[in-house]
């Protein structure tokens, strides 16, 4: 009887020493995510852009309602000067999140400060849209 209790009290005090195992894949992919918010790759905030201006970056998943959501140029009052949906890579659909591309077109006469202004689509109810803003200068042509 002596024995068997060493024995447990052995295994016992080698479990409590044994590392904890690595996190399951849904933890990595979870902490591998962006967010809450859009990340603009390009253009990058303070940059001179020309027309048209490709938008590039990633957006959860959430974001995206039929497949887009608003991309929108507006001047220092707040007039919008361009606008054109964000659309995923993928079907927006697909899990997680995704990469994204919209195009803005405009006509400045002089170099113009902008703010490149991301809308997330159909938030929650009662829930205000979750918004990314980029500062850029547009370039006269």
């Amino acid at each position: 009887m002596l024995r068997k209790v060493c024995a447990l009290a052995l295994i016992a005090a080698l479990a409590a020493c044994t590392p904890p195992s690595a996190p399951a894949p849904e933890a990595e992919t979870a902490a591998a995510s962006i967010g809450d918010l859009a990340v603009v790759d390009a253009p990058v905030a303070g940059a001179r852009v020309t027309s048209p201006l490709t938008v590039t970056g990633t957006a959860p998943g959430n974001w995206y309602f039929e497949n887009q959501f608003p991309v929108r140029l507006v001047d220092a009052q707040g007039a919008v000067l361009a606008e054109d949906p964000a659309t995923p890579r993928v079907s927006w659909t697909d899990p997680g999140d995704k990469q994204f591309d919209a195009t803005l077109t405009f006509s400045v006469t002089q170099d113009t400060p902008a703010t490149l202004v991301l809308e997330e689509d159909m938030p929650g109810e009662g829930n205000e849209p979750r918004t990314v803003r980029v500062d850029v200068v547009l370039a006269a042509e």
